[in-house]
C-alpha cells in the first residue's frame, strides 16, 4: 500500500512539474519529502543500534544538517542574508524546543519516565553555552558601536574559526579520548542479522533524495514568497527548518518512542550544537571569503530567544530523567517565541 501511494505521489510530482502546476507540485514534493524522511529515520535508527547512540545521533544530525548547509550556501550566493540567519536560528530553537519537546512528550506519554546519560547532555550544553557566549559578545560589541562594519566581519571570521576548532576538539573528546563516558547500555542483541538489515547504500540514496526534494521545495516556497508577499524572516525561522531538517526531526521522535531518549537528545541537542559550532561558522567563513555582509551579530530579541531555548533545555536535563510535562513546557515555549517573532 505504501509503495502504491509513493508511486502515485511520484507520478503526480512528475506530471505537475512538467506541466508547471504549482499547487500539485508543492503538495506532491512535500509529501514525497515526508515519505523519504520517515524511511530515512527508520534506517538511521537501525544504524544507531549498531554503532551506538552517540555516533548514531552524530550521523543523524550531520545528515540532517547537510541540506541546511547547502541551502544556506545557495541562499547566501543569492544575497538572501536574512533568510540564511533566520533559517539557522529557526533550526536551532526548533531542535532545542520543538523536536526535543515532541520527543520528550511522546516518549513520556508512552513510558512515563525515561532515563538518559547526563554526561552526553552536559558536554553538549557546555559547547552550546560557549557558542552562545560568542554570539552575545559579537552582538554586544556591535550594539555599542565599538566596531566598524569591516572590523565586525573580521571579528566574526576569527570567532568562526575558533568555534569550528572547538567543535572538532569536542568530537575528539567524545569519540576518541573519552568515548567510554558516552557508552549507553542497550538491551538489543546487535547480531549479524541486524547488520545485514542496515543498508548503508539505502541511507546514502535517501539523504540525496531528501536534499534534492528539499532544494526543489525551497524553490517552490520562494515562488510562493514572491506571489503572496510573505516576509523572508518568517519563512526562514519557521518553514526553512522544517524543510531542511525533516528527516532528523522524525528520527528523534521515532527514537523516543522506542525508548532511545539518548539518541533523541543527541539528535536534537547535538544538531543544535553542530549548527552553532560548525554550520553557522562555516557560512560566516564562506561569506567573508566571498565578500558578503554576514556576521555573527544577531538582534536583541534573537539573542533572548536563543538564551531561553538553551536555558530551558538545560534545566530539563538536570536530573537524568525526562517526563512528558517537560516536553509540553518546551513546546509551549516554542509557540510563544514563534508568535513573538511574527509580531516583530
Amino acid at each position: 500500500m505504501k509503495k502504491i501511494v509513493s508511486l502515485i505521489l511520484l507520478i503526480i510530482f512528475i506530471i505537475s512539474w512538467l506541466n508547471k502546476i504549482f499547487i500539485f507540485n508543492l503538495s506532491a514534493t512535500f509529501c514525497l519529502l515526508m515519505i523519504v524522511a520517515i524511511q530515512l529515520s527508520k534506517e538511521i535508527n537501525i544504524l544507531s543500534s549498531l554503532v551506538g547512540e552517540k555516533v548514531g545521533g552524530l550521523i543523524s544530525s550531520t545528515s540532517g544538517n547537510l541540506p541546511e548547509l547547502f541551502i544556506s550556501i545557495f541562499a547566501l550566493k543569492n544575497n538572501l542574508i536574512d533568510l540564511v540567519k533566520s533559517g539557522l536560528l529557526g533550526s536551532i530553537i526548533g531542535n532545542m524546543l520543538l523536536v526535543l519537546g515532541l520527543s520528550i512528550l511522546f516518549g513520556g506519554i508512552k513510558y512515563k519516565e525515561q532515563k538518559f546519560n547526563k554526561i552526553i547532555a552536559r558536554t553538549n550544553f557546555s559547547l552550546l553555552f560557549l557558542a552562545l557566549s560568542s554570539l552575545i559578545i559579537a552582538s554586544t560589541i556591535s550594539f555599542q558601536g565599538k566596531l566598524s562594519t569591516q572590523k565586525s566581519y573580521i571579528f566574526s571570521f576569527y570567532i568562526a574559526i575558533i568555534l569550528i576548532l572547538i567543535y572538532l576538539l569536542g568530537l575528539i573528546f567524545s569519540l576518541v579520548t573519552h568515548k567510554n563516558l558516552f557508552l549507553v547500555q542497550s538491551d538489543e542483541n546487535n547480531n549479524y542479522n541486524n547488520i545485514k538489515r542496515t543498508n548503508f547504500i539505502c541511507i546514502f540514496i535517501l539523504i540525496i533524495l531528501a536534499y534534492a526534494l528539499s532544494e526543489h521545495l525551497v524553490n517552490l516556497i520562494n515562488t510562493a514568497i514572491i506571489n503572496f508577499k510573505i516576509p523572508e524572516k518568517i519563512i526562514g525561522i519557521i518553514i526553512m527548518p522544517l524543510i531542511g531538517n525533516a528527516a532528523e526531526y522524525i528520527t528523534a521522535i521515532y527514537a523516543s518512542l522506542k525508548d532511545k531518549i539518548n539518541l533523541s537528545i543527541e539528535i536534537s541537542i547535538g544538531s543544535s550544537m553542530q549548527l552553532l559550532l560548525f554550520t553557522l561558522p562555516t557560512i560566516v567563513i564562506i561569506a567573508y571569503l566571498l565578500g558578503l555582509p554576514l556576521t555573527l551579530v544577531y538582534s536583541f530579541y534573537e539573542l533572548i530567544i536563543l538564551i531561553i531555548s538553551i536555558g530551558l533545555s538545560f534545566f530539563v536535563f538536570q536530573d537524568g530523567k525526562s517526563y512528558w510535562l517537560e516536553g509540553a513546557i518546551l513546546l509551549a515555549s516554542y509557540l510563544i517565541i514563534i508568535f513573538g517573532y511574527w509580531l516583530i
